[in-house]
């Protein structure tokens, strides 16, 4: 199991202290976000505007584009900051696993510190520091959280480069803090389809519940104004909102220029958030079906994208109509 992206891949060069590194004035936490993960069901919160990239049993997030590649090769010359990982390991031995990923640390050239027992929530951790240099801008400084559970060992990383790890100490505390370990799983219940519980979510034009199992990604805006994504544990099992322009073009008008970009097979007329709307289907693939809706408000349009998985299509639609519902514009 290879933590802190790459470290594996090269041998870390040992290191005393910080000579050198120029110190950085203390990050303030501001707005945090939170995860959560749509299969094991784990739940992180981290600040507004980091970079994610999460699959069901692992997240990471980076304080600004392009800190990722630099985790991953730590040699190479791209932009420092930060990475927070979650990784869960499936294990009937979590104790013993946690002391297998040290000794592979260890064997890299990491250097270790002193361990302590700390609790999160309601989980008993231990925190165990280290620091790895890969030459000049490139020394990490870093310490993992391990979290027992039943049958699982959850991973909590916090690293930095240089000054960067220190100046993000409270950043770091608040993330930690957040930490939520998996409630117990309704029996009988397929915690892969949308979660019967809902979160609210403010996207500042409008506001929207949606399954709490349902996480944001970080879709290109392009040319739109703004553009919000949700994705359940499927890929292919989404909800994207675009708002861009309308120019001063009727509902009618904006639907009569797009509705031809789509492979329809129907139209409709709905009522989202109190004001008119219309809306193609159309099939993507072969194992996807898929509805957008257009909106005209204030003169922007709000087109709304579902997709959603063929044979599991009755879950996903009514959870769907419980979002589109929801939507109050401001």
């Amino acid at each position: 199991m290879k933590t802190l992206s790459m470290i594996l891949t090269t041998g870390a060069i040992l290191i005393t202290g910080c000579a050198g590194e120029k110190k950085m004035e203390p990050v303030a936490v501001g707005e945090m976000v939170q995860y959560k993960d749509p299969g094991i069901g784990f739940a992180i919160s981290h600040p507004a505007g980091w970079v994610q990239n999460t699959q069901v049993g692992q997240a990471l997030f980076y304080n600004a584009q392009g800190v990722e590649q630099k985790f991953r090769v730590p040699t190479d010359a791209g932009p420092t900051g930060v990475e927070v990982s979650v990784r869960v390991t499936k294990t009937a031995d979590p104790i013993g696993t946690a002391a297998n990923l040290k000794s592979e640390w260890s064997q890299t050239g990491v250097q270790l510190g002193q361990e302590q027992q700390m609790r999160v929530n309601e989980a008993t951790g231990t925190k165990v520091p280290f620091t790895a240099n890969y030459g000049e801008r490139s020394i990490i400084h870093s310490h993992h959280v391990f979290l027992m559970g039943d049958s699982a060992l959850y991973d909590l990383g916090f690293s930095g480069f240089g000054a960067h790890y220190e100046a993000n100490a409270t950043v770091f505390d608040a993330i930690l803090t957040s930490f939520q370990m998996p409630k117990p799983k309704e029996k009988g219940r397929d915690e892969t389809l949308p979660s019967a519980s809902y979160v609210d979510f403010d996207a500042k034009a409008f506001t929207f519940t949606h399954p709490e199992n349902f996480n944001s990604t970080n879709p290109p805006k392009g040319q739109n104004e703004m553009v919000i994504e949700l994705q359940g544990y499927r890929r292919d099992c989404s909800v994207r909102f675009d708002v861009f322009g309308a120019q001063g073009l009727t509902l009618d008008k904006v639907f009569e220029q797009n509705k031809g970009k789509y492979r329809s097979t129907t139209t409709g007329k709905a009522t989202i958030g109190g004001e008119n709307a219309m809306s193609v289907s159309y099939s993507p693939t072969r194992e996807v079906d898929s509805r957008a809706y257009f909106v005209v408000k204030n003169d922007k349009v709000y087109r709304i994208t579902t997709n959603w998985y063929k044979p599991q299509a009755a879950a996903y639609t009514a959870a769907y109509e419980t979002l589109i519902n929801s939507i109050k514009f401001k």
